[in-house]
């Protein structure tokens, strides 16, 4: 009971932190959601979450979705079960998890793509799993709220114009955790499942095709138009000293080396920031949206949208992707993972007075 208490005052600061945004109604009944209400901490339908005569109304759960829309989630192995069951459900699916004692964020995901360009290390269901490698059953600002409960202050997303601004904000540390096909519980930063995109086009300026050689060969293709020497993807020891070996011209010599350097698997090495994502407002309706429910939790390539971004330039235009995912360490498409995010520094929260309780 001290703890729902306790878990309840933070959800309530966390609530007066958070941005004013309009939830969609609930269909559910007034029982079902004090039943839920208890342990789940989804955004009150209609509130203004920073007015403080509605700050201490009872969370009321997200809309289930109907079942028909949903597909059957890979069951979970008993060791991430056992790790879930070590935090508090802040949603209808419990598929985001508070652990206050040791200060983390627990999303039940699964895997949706596990060799593919990356936008996304982990978004929404059913919104853009073909450039993610896991994907989540919940709403975005629950997760939102996850983290603010755990004491880290959102900072702020990437801007475009009239300048680059890189998105800002406090450290999240990420970790993956899965049960591999031995049976046994692995744990990763989820940046050794990322790595530099090298599934693309190098390209370099050359007057005229080696002489001889009947092209394209293995990658090597030339570009008569434009006169650029192109080679695809990555490049081994191997293909570079053949394609050495086939002409002398110092400007051919220098295109494959810098094929070769290039092309070279490098791993993610960027920080991840809470930068918040933000809302905007509909014409039609005039209500709020929070932006991340586009599906844009923990971002590798730049949204403004983001809830969750990397702290450099990342690119997320077509072909000029900056990530992908490493297919010799991500597991196969359906693997059921536990993702943890853990503020690098937590403020701590100021508990409140509860009313009723």
């Amino acid at each position: 009971m001290r703890n729902c208490l306790a878990l309840r005052a933070s959800l309530v600061a966390a609530a007066l932190i958070f941005p004013a945004i309009t939830w969609p109604e609930t269909a559910w009944s007034q029982q079902e959601a004090a039943d839920a209400g208890k342990t789940q901490t989804d955004a009150p339908a209609g509130v203004d979450a920073a007015s403080p005569e509605t700050a201490t109304r009872p969370p009321s759960p997200e809309v289930p979705a109907a079942a028909a829309d949903l597909r059957p989630m890979t069951p979970l192995p008993e060791q991430l079960q056992q790790l879930m069951a070590g935090g508090t459900p802040l949603n209808s699916h419990q598929t985001v998890a508070l652990d206050r004692k040791k200060g983390r964020l627990l999303l039940h995901t699964q895997v949706a793509c596990d060799d593919c360009i990356l936008e996304m290390l982990c978004c929404l269901e059913q919104t853009k799993e073909h450039e993610s490698i896991l994907w989540l059953r919940s709403k975005a600002y629950v997760v939102h709220v996850g983290l603010l409960a755990l004491g880290a202050e959102p900072g702020r997303p990437v801007t475009f114009t009239p300048e680059f601004m890189p998105p800002s904000g406090p450290k999240i540390d990420i970790f993956v955790n899965w049960v591999d096909q031995k049976g046994q519980l692995q744990r990763c930063d989820a940046r050794q499942w990322v790595r530099h995109a090298v599934s693309r086009y190098y390209s370099h300026k050359l007057p005229a095709p080696p002489p001889g050689v009947e092209l394209p060969l293995m990658e090597l293709r030339y570009d008569p138009f434009n006169k650029e020497i192109l080679w695809y993807g990555h490049m081994t020891e191997e293909q570079r000293d053949k394609l050495l070996s086939l002409w002398d011209d110092e400007q051919f010599q220098k295109a494959v080396r810098t094929f070769y350097r290039d092309s070279q698997t490098r791993p993610m090495t960027a920080d991840f920031v809470f930068t918040g994502s933000y809302q905007f407002q509909q014409e039609d309706t005039g209500q709020k949206v929070y932006a991340a429910e586009g599906g844009e939790v923990i971002c590798v390539a730049n949204f403004a949208s983001s809830l969750i971004d990397v702290r450099e330039a990342s690119s997320a235009s077509d072909g000029g992707q900056s990530y992908e995912a490493r297919p010799d360490t991500v597991p196969e498409r359906g693997t059921p993972v536990v993702v943890e995010l853990i503020p690098a520094a937590q403020r701590p929260v100021k508990k409140r007075s509860i009313n009723n309780q």
